[in-house]
């Protein structure tokens, strides 16, 4: 007997609206299989055991650089990697939705 699917279509909805994700109604039952197929993959990873993640040798582990700091170039650097600027500041994009 196959296993109930994890993912319903109003999961599938409710996430493709969260991500502001335009999802045809048509799609949504196909979108639900491959998520459940992909949240069924990562729930496969507690079949795991824990002796399986031993911690490393204490000489295997990476070596850290000193953490000293530097110049960052501030202005000098915002000039060069911002597209624009107004008063001083560095002029982006807005990211957020109307009514957000």
């Amino acid at each position: 007997m196959a296993e109930p699917s994890l993912v319903t279509p109003d999961v599938v909805r409710k996430v493709a609206d969260l991500a502001r994700l335009r999802v045809a109604e048509a799609e949504i039952g196909r979108w639900a299989e491959q998520l459940s197929r992909i949240v069924s993959y990562i729930d496969q990873l507690a079949s795991i055991p824990e002796s399986a993640f031993a911690e490393p040798a204490p000489g295997d582990a990476t070596p850290l650089r000193t953490d000293e700091p530097r110049p960052g170039r501030g202005d000098e650097a915002l000039a060069e990697n911002a597209p624009r600027r107004l008063h001083g500041y560095g002029v982006v994009p807005r990211v957020v939705g109307p009514g957000h």
